[in-house]
């Protein structure tokens, strides 16, 4: 008999707090019930410490709005004088 989950939470939300949801579900690349139950187990892990179980993923994943913030090359190595004493030794 396949495993069937209990309904035993539900709420009534706003248009506005719907859209929200909607917003951050897109953000995250993931459904809405997983952005929401995302936003409280990061919640929870604030206020309770370490209790809760920790989300899989990448550094990245946690970081992704981050991405292209910060000005400059993308490698070091696309200007040469960066390179120029590489491998060299300092004997």
């Amino acid at each position: 008999m396949p495993e069937t989950s209990e309904k035993w939470f539900g709420m009534r939300l706003t248009p506005a707090q719907k859209t929200r949801i909607e917003r951050l579900a897109e953000r995250k690349g993931t459904s809405q019930k997983d952005a929401v139950l995302s936003a409280v187990g990061r919640e929870l892990s604030e206020t309770e410490g370490d209790e809760v179980e920790a989300q899989p993923g990448s550094f990245m994943e946690g970081i992704e709005d981050l991405a292209g913030s910060v000005d400059g090359p993308e490698d070091l190595s696309t200007n040469p004088k960066y390179l120029d004493d590489l491998g060299r030794s300092s004997l």
